[in-house]
Order: C-alpha cells, then structure tokens, then sequence
C-alpha cells in the first residue's frame, strides 16, 4: 500500500477516531435515582410486550417441551435479542430422555345408558391406550400393598378412581385478585406455605414437597416418587386397567394438565399408565355413579391416542446479554419459562414472563447504547423444561457452574399477567436489607407491598439456590391465574400488557441495580425448620 500524505493521513485518523467515537460512545454517569426513571421511561416510551405477547400467543402458541413449536420459539426469541441488541445470543442445548407429542382423548358413559361424553385431557408423558376400550369404573382403595391382593384378576379394562372429589368452591367465594399479605417469617427458617391452592396446584408458587431434612440435588435426576405410588401402577399396568382418572379440581368445565419423565432412561418405563385429568363436574358425576349400592355397574369407554417418542430429545435454552462495563465476568440473570402447556396457546404461563423478560432486555439494552450501561454484565436467560421439573434451569447451572460464584442473583416472571407487587427473598435478611434500600423508586410504585422473608415455590430460580445464587421470583397480582394456569383458557385475551409493561420497569431497575453494586449479592444460606415447642 503507498504512503498517504501526512496532512490526508491527519484527517483520515481524525475521521477514523470520529467514526470509533460514533459506534462507542463513552460510559457516562447519572445518579441511580435518575436512572431508575430514565429506565421508566424507556418502558413507557417504546413498550412491545403487548406485539411479542401477541405472536408468541396467536403466531408460534403453544410450546410443550421438546416440541417443534417450542424450537421455533427459541429461534424467534433469540432474533427479538438480537434486534435489542444483545451480545453474545446463543440456543444452549439440553437433552431430556425422551419426549410426547399429544394426542386426541375421550371418555363416554355407556352404562348408565346416558352417552355423557366427559370433559378431559392426556396427563403430560403417559402412553394412549391403543385403542377403544370400554370397561368399568372402579374406585380403588388401598392404604397397603396387601390391600392391592383384593383387586387381583379384576381389574382388566377397568378405568380407576382413587381420590375424592376435590373440595372446589364456586368462583364468586374465591379469591381471585391479589393474594392476601405474606406472614412474617423469622430469619434462616423454612418460609411457610402462604398460598393454598384452592384450585388444584398453582405450580408456580406451592410449597415443595415436606422433606426430614435438605438433601442435595442429584444431577440428571428427578425426585423420586413414593416406592407404594410406583407398586400401585406397576400392580395397575400389569392386571390390564385401562387408565387412571384425576379430578381437574378447577371449577366451569377447565382441564388442568401437568406430567413429567420418569428418570432419565430414553424409553419410557413399561409401568406408566394412561392417566386422564376430567373436569370437576365430570369427575364428580363418575364418582358418584361408580359409589352406587352393587350391583349397579358404572361402565365407560375411554380411547386416547398419545405418542411418547424415544429419546433423547435436544432442547434448548435461549440467552442473551448486556455486558458489563466494569465487571462483565460477574453477572445478574433475568429469566423466565419459554415452555408452556398444550391446551391452550401458553400465554399467562409463561408467555407473559417471557415477554416481560424480552422487555426487561430491550430497556437494559437501550439504557447501554445511550451509555449508561451496567457495571455488571445482565445475562437474559428463556429457560425451557420448566413444567417438567425446572430441567432447562437446572441444565444452565449446570453448565455455567464456574460462573455461579459470579452470579449475584437470578430474577424470574413466572405467574401471569398481574402486577409485580414484591419479592420473597426466602429466608435470605441480608439481601431484603439491600434491596429494600435499592429498590426506592420501586417501592414509591402503586400497589408495592415490599420485600419479605418469604419465599415463591416451584419456578427457575430456585435452581439456582444449590449453587449458593439467590434467586428471587416476583410475587404478582394473581388476576385469573388459578383459572387460566395448565387449562384451556390459557390464551392472549386475558392478558393485560400494561401489568406486563409495569414487570419491565421493576425488573429494568432491580437488575441495574444490583449489577451496580459494589459488590455481590450475599450467597444464599440453607433453611432451618422452626423448632416445635
């Protein structure tokens, strides 16, 4: 290449530093107060919660684990990232044992000769029953294994009931708005069950299961269910039943679904049976004909035509960043559940989280480019297989152990459309202190309710707790989530984007706030049970 003149090489580096100054505007300053507003109005200003909602609802819907919809949501929510301007987007990738694809079910009455044909749905992971089958209804009562010896031989076809109705009150006794306020909970214990799910499981915030004490998590490993659970469907498969049936505990018709793996082998386990969830009143209505004085005989023909698909299966989780200006090898991560359930199009759960995140990023994002960006990189992490177990989150601990020292906290949306009015910090005094005295601008907000020592059960953050990381979900406005949660009503219409739009600006300043300070978040410190007297 020949010498430029030195004057034409002067203005050539003047252009050239002009043009690096352009595409890398300095890091500026601005007191936190007046960046928590700065951050409320970007929200305010450009909000597209309400657009994404819309088409990750209506265009790409419902997104079960391993399905093909929910790559392409991975990959659309991976471009939204982009387009924001995140660095550093990536599908990281999972595998689950094996994976099932819904199929159509039924359940009618054929004696008593009312051709009533139930309301229900597949239970997620079981098998379909190869055919039509037409048997009886038999309500199974066993409290022992040599309770199981009386139904030996009689039991081919039959299609099994074993628990009440569920106890559902009539829509208009419940409470379907905010939940009422946490109880106070002493430091270091075990936070108290302050949500009975009045409505079958509210699986995102119910208390785990009741343990003697904490064990830790084993890798690729669901817990286990009873050894009795198992002998009675293994003892069930075996005599020929046809399907066992559960009560939706929802009331006007709503199907709840759930359902899982069993372990982690690629083929299903040859003892897991066709299982239906039935609408309340459906179920009801088949519990007392099958509780008849003999010899009345209640007889249903039941078909369901579910594919379970032999694994493993790769999912994947979607991330993406806003690097750090001081520290960007220590981290914030904002999540939430990019899967959903099937019967609807997986909008209150987890759509709305979803896109609350997506927005969460589009502001963090736009605060950096006008240069203000955190002194910590915040990591925006769409997690996956939340439904079945918390796989995807556990997955990304997994594989970014060495970054969980780094890690200061992990925020996750993971209950509807309803405002964010606080966090539960599970136990954790330390981190309330601090954020009670960061989050100001928050806690000035209608219808805050503050920080307490409580805790939100059964979402991706708490994956993070065995890595020492305190993770927080937002406590929200329940606003139709016991009706909307794994049902048929799981749709876009009753989501409110402004309550989505208000999650965006608390997670905007929570996030930047805590990737602004000093130092790390205190790393989460194991429950003690309270002592009885």
């Amino acid at each position: 290449m020949p010498s430029l003149p030195r004057p034409v090489l002067a203005a050539a580096l003047v252009v050239g530093l002009a043009a690096a100054a352009r595409t890398a505007d300095p890091v500026k300053t601005m007191p936190p107060a007046e960046l928590d507003q700065a951050l409320l109005a970007e929200v305010k200003a450009g909000s597209e919660v309400a657009k994404n909602l819309q088409h990750l609802s209506d265009v790409i819907g419902p997104r079960l684990t391993g399905s093909k919809q929910l790559e392409r949501a991975n990959n659309w929510t991976a471009e939204i990232m982009k387009k924001y301007g995140l660095e550093n987007v990536k599908l990281e990738p999972w595998e689950m044992p094996y994976g099932w694809e819904r199929g159509t079910a039924s359940l009618k009455v054929v004696e008593p000769d009312t051709k009533v044909n139930c309301v229900v749905a597949a239970w997620g992971w079981t098998p379909g029953t190869k055919g039509k089958i037409t048997g009886p209804v038999v309500v199974l009562k066993v409290a022992t294994r040599a309770d199981l010896d009386k139904y030996k031989g009689k039991l081919k076809n039959a299609v099994i009931m074993t628990a009440e109705p569920a106890k559902v009150a009539p829509v208009t006794d419940l409470n379907y708005g905010p939940l009422p306020p946490p109880k106070k909970v002493e430091p270091k214990t075990e936070p108290k069950d302050e949500k009975k799910a009045t409505l079958g499981a509210v699986f995102a915030q119910v208390q785990p299961e009741k343990k003697k004490e904490a064990q830790p998590e084993k890798k690729d490993e669901q817990p286990k269910r009873s050894t009795f659970t198992d002998d009675v469907e293994a003892f069930l498969v075996a005599e020929g039943a046809a399907c066992r049936l559960q009560d939706s505990g929802k009331p006007h018709g709503l199907l709840a679904v759930s359902g899982n793996w069993k372990g982690t082998d690629r083929v299903p386990s040859p003892n897991i049976m066709p299982r239906l969830t039935v609408a309340h009143e459906y179920y009801a209505m088949l519990w007392r004909l099958a509780n008849r004085p003999e010899p009345a005989e209640t007889r249903v023909e039941v078909e369901i035509t579910n594919t379970l698909v032999p694994g493993p299966v790769t999912c994947f989780n979607t991330v993406g960043e806003v690097k750090g200006s001081e520290k960007p090898d220590e981290f914030v991560v904002v999540g939430a559940h990019l899967d959903s359930w099937d019967l609807a199009t997986g909008t209150m759960d987890n759509g709305t989280g979803t896109c609350s995140v997506l927005e969460t990023a589009r502001v963090v994002a736009a605060m950096a480019k006008k240069g203000y960006p955190p002194k910590r990189t915040i990591r925006f992490a769409l997690f996956t297989g939340e439904e079945q177990g918390l796989w995807g989150s556990r997955k990304y601990v997994e594989r970014h152990k060495d970054e969980m020292p780094k890690t200061s906290i992990a925020l996750v949306h993971d209950t509807g459309t309803g405002k964010v009015y606080g966090f539960g910090v599970h136990g954790q005094a330390k981190v309330k202190e601090i954020l009670e005295r960061e989050l100001t601008t928050v806690a000035a907000g209608e219808g805050w309710k503050g920080i307490d020592m409580g805790g939100v059960f059964g979402s991706d953050h708490q994956a993070f707790h065995p890595a020492g990381v305190p993770g927080l979900a937002c406590r929200q406005d329940i606003d139709e989530y016991r009706l909307t949660h794994h049902t048929q009503t799981d749709t876009f219409d009753h989501a409110k984007t402004g309550n989505l739009s208000q999650a965006a600006g608390v997670l905007s300043i929570t996030a930047t706030r805590i990737a602004n300070l000093p130092e790390l978040l205190p790393r989460m410190t194991p429950f003690t049970r309270p002592k009885k007297d």
